[in-house]
């Protein structure tokens, strides 16, 4: 009866827009305070500890390098190679903003810097040559979304420090599906922009082409040495982010030559901002975690779910239908904080692979990023390109659907998210 209410208030609270940390930690503590006879310190050192792992250094750090891009003008050089590869498609630039940010993935392992960073160049140009401003909005917001499905990705971390899996096998299961929801999102924006005219650019010549790859060489080489170095047991997650740091810096002061030491102040009073949010999310959900194995939740959920989903496929529908739901009202971060652990018990029962569901539950809360009422890259975007939410949601409907039928296609098709990580065990 407690748990249930506990749930009520949790919910309650975020649906009447509650900051989602605040529902957390409130819900926690009147849980604590009322159903147990624990002192309500316990809820802050459950907090703490819930923070208190190496492997979320990673998060602030792969912010950091994503700024540092953005600042030192590698954003900018990987856009003029993504449009010298599509930009000849109908709706360059919004092929352009589809092809970046899969390439910007590789490096920031976060879809609100790729929505604000990639977002802050393109909208404008796609408003100027006479985009739809819905439209820029929606592609920005979309297209954002595979950088938590690309690796590296944060949530992936975070899942795996939660679930006590290994992330390098995180990393790898993203990848596939990260790549076919781009490459699904290139078809849609092109079918939309022929029907509507956008404008395309022409065609470069491969001299051109290779032209604008060695301009942006030093750029996607910090993709290579960061994935490399994590897939090949080089060095970890952790690392290869302070790696990406020195990286971009060393590309923007001295290769590049765009990122002036006046602007590093702005840049880390930025990230620490971000990652201080991020983190406070983290140690709150870390607490509703606690709560909910101090009160038997996974065991219980563990000995009732394989009798109502008793095969893999179903569990996994089920728990895909719920991440699409609770993705529109909780953000990634939180989300793989809470579910993970709890319901893990339950999809190892009946035979699930661990690696597979974490990141089903990653890719489905990830859609979430661009409904409303949580949507995070909606807003920003929306806020980018000056224009109103639900038009912009309308605009997304069909990038909407490619996910959600991508979603069940990696769940019918476990290999397509195996594939990777079974070659490297």
């Amino acid at each position: 009866m407690m748990l249930t209410l506990y749930l009520v208030i949790l919910f309650g609270l975020a649906f009447i827009g509650l900051p989602v940390a605040f529902s957390l930690g409130f819900s926690t503590l009147l849980y604590v305070q009322i159903g147990t006879r624990l002192p309500l310190t316990i809820v802050f050192q459950r907090m703490l500890a819930g923070i208190d792992s190496f492997p979320f250094m990673a998060i602030p750090f792969f912010m950091l390098a994503g700024m540092l891009m953005n600042e030192g003008g590698l954003n900018r050089r990987i856009l003029e190679f993504s449009r010298a590869l599509v930009g000849h498609f109908w709706g360059g630039l919004s092929a352009v903003s589809i092809v970046g940010s899969m390439i910007f993935a590789g490096i920031s392992g976060s879809s609100v810097a790729d929505a604000s960073g990639l977002g802050s160049i393109l909208i404008p140009a796609m408003k100027e040559e006479g985009y739809d401003p819905e439209f820029a909005a929606s592609i920005n917001a979309v297209s954002s979304t595979v950088g938590i499905i690309i690796p590296p990705s944060i949530p992936m971390i975070l899942a795996g420090v939660a679930t006590a899996l290994s992330i390098r096998d995180l990393f790898l299961g993203g990848a596939i599906p990260g790549i076919i929801v781009g490459l699904g999102m290139l078809v849609i924006s092109t079918m939309i922009s022929k029907k509507r005219k956008y404008p395309k650019y022409q065609k470069v010549t491969f001299k051109e082409l290779l032209k604008v790859f060695m301009k942006t060489l030093p750029a996607l080489v910090e993709i290579l040495i960061i994935l490399g170095g994590i897939l090949g047991g080089i060095f970890t997650p952790t690392e290869a982010s302070v790696i990406a740091v020195v990286y971009a810096f060393i590309l923007g002061k001295f290769v590049y030559r765009e990122l002036k030491l006046k602007n590093l102040f702005e840049v880390f009073k930025k990230v620490a901002i971000s990652s201080a949010i991020v983190l406070f999310i983290i140690s709150t959900a870390s607490a509703v975690t606690w709560v909910l194995a101090y009160s038997r939740l996974p065991q219980i959920l563990a000995d009732t779910l394989p009798h109502l989903f008793p095969t893999p496929t179903t569990m996994l529908i089920a728990l895909g239908i719920l991440f699409l739901i609770a993705g529109t009202f909780i953000d990634v971060s939180p989300g793989v904080i809470l579910f993970g652990p709890i319901l893990l018990p339950a999809v190892k029962v009946v035979g699930v692979d661990p690696v597979h569901f974490t990141v089903i539950m990653v890719f489905a809360l990830a859609i979430g990023l661009f409904t409303p009422p949580v949507g995070t890259t909606l807003f920003i975007s929306c806020y980018l390109a000056k224009t109103e939410i639900m038009p912009t949601v309308r605009e997304s409907m069909l990038f909407f659907f490619e996910m959600v039928a991508i979603l069940f296609l990696i769940i019918l098709l476990p290999k397509l998210v195996m594939f990777l990580p079974s070659l490297a065990r």
